[in-house]
């Protein structure tokens, strides 16, 4: 055997692809009794591949390492991938997608793509150790082992444990001996405390969010803002909660402010204000907001306000008129968790990434072994980024192991 790969999510069957493809005997670990379940389930089941601005600035802290793992497997690349695997892509909004809208086709191909790989399925493995010769070794629960010159590591983080990453990956790489940096849930729901919050589930607004650690400003996202009875969805929450879990984790505060007008600039809205009392000046403050805000956010922002629903929009002084436009441009959300790991879409933290060699994927701890998608400390936003990610890490581990079988023959 040439390539032990554990894991048949994204990154693993994208690796065991190029590896089979080149003629590497590669076998394929999985604890589900059948591989990329939780690929199914991405993009609505509609399976957002990529985007066409796959810009390596967008993941954070692990900009530099995504960098060059772009670099050694340029997104043009990945998508030439997929060609070759027989799949047809779609774009919308700058999104990716096959251009069935199904998921299933994704895996179709993928596992068209490796159907000479050797499938171990359901197997689970429970410990990684160097092997006597050289390359890795992995214990199966059921008392087997299998080694090879080359492991690839593609257990996937913790989110979504129903789908078949529930962790594992990183406890038997932190027992190995690598580094793990805290997990948290990203792309997922938040947790927030206001009194408004059970009149207002279910409903949505666009809105521009502020994300707010310790009183200062920390990253901004607009779109539509869902309300819950425990807090607030939509993709603009998603994209905030990683940051807004780590600072929770961390002990520090957070909090969300939403502009309910984003489309009226900051510095026309007290004047866009004035020009709607001196336009219906024997309104109530409520009716005021009667065609911009649905009824129930406009009572909220006015108890925001401490503002008297039925007081003549012309009555309000110039502190009660400032009160209102916090109101409308900053309504307060104090974040008091996440909907958790069970309910995200992607981790946040995982195997550290200096341990890791982002032009090989190599472990730079133990030879032999590679590690690749979910599993590290790489997360992006929502639109493609996390599964192009583990799809580019996942053929760029491909190569390297390639690489590796050839100079041992």
């Amino acid at each position: 055997m040439d390539c032990i790969i554990i894991g048949g999510g994204a990154a693993g069957l994208s690796a065991a692809c190029a590896l089979t493809a080149a003629g590497a005997d590669t076998a394929i670990v999985e604890r589900l009794d059948r591989v990329g379940k939780k690929l199914l389930s991405t993009g609505n089941g509609r399976c957002n591949l990529s985007n066409t601005v796959m810009d390596a600035e967008c993941y954070g802290s692990a900009v530099p390492f995504v960098r060059r793992v772009y670099a050694a497997t340029p997104p043009a690349e990945v998508m030439r991938f997929w060609e070759e695997l027989g799949l047809m892509t779609a774009c919308e909004d700058g999104r990716l997608y096959p251009r069935t809208m199904a998921a299933s086709s994704v895996l179709d191909v993928l596992r068209a793509g490796c159907s000479r790989a050797r499938l171990i399925a359901p197997a689970q493995a429970i410990s990684l150790c160097p092997g006597r010769r050289g390359g890795m070794t992995v214990s199966l629960e059921d008392g087997r082992t299998l080694s090879a010159p080359a492991l690839l590591a593609a257990m996937g983080g913790s989110a979504a444990p129903h789908l078949g990453t529930d962790g594992a990956g990183t406890r038997l790489l932190a027992d190995l001996g690598h580094s793990v940096t805290p997990l948290y849930p990203a792309l997922v729901q938040l947790r927030c405390e206001h009194p408004a919050l059970r009149a207002l589930k279910g409903l949505r607004t666009q809105a521009a969010l502020t994300l707010e650690i310790d009183g200062h400003d920390a990253a901004h996202e607009t779109g539509e803002l869902l309300f819950a009875d425990y807090g607030v969805s939509g993709v603009c929450v998603f994209q905030l909660s990683g940051m807004a879990a780590q600072a929770l984790g961390e002990g520090r505060r957070v909090r969300l402010l939403a502009n309910l007008l984003p489309d009226v600039p900051a510095d026309v809205l007290p004047g866009w204000l004035d020009a709607r009392i001196e336009r219906f000046p024997d309104r109530g403050a409520q009716a005021l907001m009667t065609g911009v805000l649905p009824r129930l956010l406009a009572q909220s922002v006015l108890r925001q306000a401490r503002l008297d629903a039925d007081a003549p929009a012309s009555s309000l002084t110039a502190r009660e008129r400032a009160a209102l436009l916090g109101a409308l441009s900053a309504f307060p959300l104090a974040v008091t968790g996440t909907q958790g790991l069970r309910s995200a879409q992607v981790t946040r933290g995982g195997v550290a990434l200096d341990e890791v060699e982002p032009e090989t994927m190599r472990s730079l701890l133990f030879d032999g072994l590679y590690l690749a998608g979910e599993l590290l400390d790489v997360d992006g936003p929502c639109g493609g980024y996390n599964l192009h990610f583990a799809v580019a890490s996942g053929l760029t581990a491909a190569k390297a192991i390639l690489s590796l079988l050839q100079k041992g023959q």
